[in-house]
């Protein structure tokens, strides 16, 4: 019989329980849940998001701010850049971080939806900053033109085309 000291066992469980527990940032795809980004061209997301939100549940909260928005259709890209900003896509070669929106999905959203922000005395979130996004000769991302939809026997096959090149 082997006898260890009491501190030896309690470290042996702690470093196994590290290693057992699962973390944030090694979770799986999931489907989206987040109703606003239902009808994006992608089915699966990661969390946490490029904005830090760990669950979806968290995620719509946060996304429900943009309904007004949204609704005044001041940009074709804004709901695009919203999903991939709070639902990023999740895909088998990308499971490590989410694929950010393309720097210039977000310019097209900003330069048509800030000017009615303004008009209600709001400016374009800092958390949602053009600048800190990839462009996209120049990096991993993902735009609305990148997308090829083919249709096949009662669903909609994504293929998409995402720039990964190295300057």
């Amino acid at each position: 019989m082997i006898m260890i000291s009491h501190e030896l066992f309690v470290s042996f469980l702690a470093v196994t329980c590290l290693f057992r527990i699962p973390r944030a940032s090694s979770a799986a795809c999931e489907p989206i849940r987040i109703p606003l980004c239902k009808s994006m061209p992608w089915n699966m997301t990661k969390m946490p998001n490029h904005l830090h939100h760990s669950t979806q549940a968290n995620a719509v909260l946060a996304i429900e701010q943009f309904e007004g928005l949204l609704g005044t259709q001041c940009s074709t890209d804004l709901l695009f850049f919203l999903c991939a900003m709070y639902a990023p896509i999740c895909t088998i070669d990308f499971q490590h971080d989410p694929i950010k929106p393309c720097k210039s999905v977000c310019e097209r959203a900003k330069c048509g939806c800030e000017p009615v922000m303004k008009r209600y005395n709001h400016t374009w979130p800092e958390s949602l900053a053009c600048e800190d996004l990839p462009v996209y000769d120049r990096g991993v991302c993902i735009s609305p033109e990148a997308i090829v939809k083919a249709d096949g026997p009662g669903r909609i096959w994504v293929i998409m085309m995402i720039e990964d090149s190295i300057v």
